[in-house]
């Protein structure tokens, strides 16, 4: 799962309805807590983001290390 595009796309569309939810006088209860839901989900995938960064950094390193370990076995003579 793309966790970063996720983040982005939600993020424009969360804007933009801010923006717009910032022009009226008086915001609608159940739109506060619609926005207030999806700046929680933001920062939850925000972390989930980075932690599928690491892991596929992670990985990238471990696929490394296992290739040079079985390029470096002692063979018999």
């Amino acid at each position: 799962m793309d966790y970063l595009r996720q983040y982005n796309d939600l993020h424009i569309y969360y804007a933009a309805l801010k923006k717009a939810s910032m022009k009226e006088p008086e915001v609608p209860e159940s739109t506060a807590k619609w926005l207030s839901l999806v700046e929680t989900t933001l920062f939850e995938l925000q972390e989930l983001a980075h932690m599928e960064k690491t892991y596929m950094q992670k990985s990238k390193t471990m696929s490394n290390l296992v290739d040079l370990v079985y390029a470096s076995a002692p063979t018999r003579d």
